[in-house]
């Protein structure tokens, strides 16, 4: 029989959503380029969104885990994480997972939590993206 590992034990700490509309990152990375890339994602996160013939997509749903995530943690994006400090990395399995740089570690288990589960899901058009904060 084979295990399956769930995906959260333990209790809720937070929750936060975000929705994004692709042709909104599509219009910013015309416009400002590597600039924007650069502030907002990660190294992997631009390498694996590269892949793809349009990106505009994969990177609107990494802009909204970003925004979730940040939600979750009832901080924003500011004065404790930054853009690059929330990546999403792909899991064992091809599922999206959310990895923290150090400081947003250290936010997260201030908090009381132990990981960041996320799930992301995106058309042409808009990409939605909740993430919950597992103690």
């Amino acid at each position: 029989m084979n295990e399956i590992s769930l995906p959260a034990k333990g209790p809720v700490l937070g929750i936060g959503v975000d929705i994004v509309s692709v042709d909104r990152i599509r219009d910013l990375v015309a416009r400002q380029g590597d600039r924007f890339l650069q502030r907002v994602y990660t190294p992997a996160e631009l390498e694996y969104c590269a892949k793809y013939r349009d990106p505009s997509e994969r990177y609107a749903a990494r802009f909204a885990a970003k925004e979730a995530v940040a939600k979750a943690f009832t901080t924003g994006i500011g004065e404790f994480i930054n853009w690059t400090s929330i990546g999403v990395v792909s899991g064992s399995r091809g599922q999206p997972e959310i990895q923290l740089d150090p400081k947003a570690q250290e936010l997260l288990e201030r908090l009381g939590g132990s990981r960041v589960a996320i799930s992301l899901s995106h058309t042409s058009t808009d990409a939605i993206a909740f993430a919950t904060i597992i103690g």
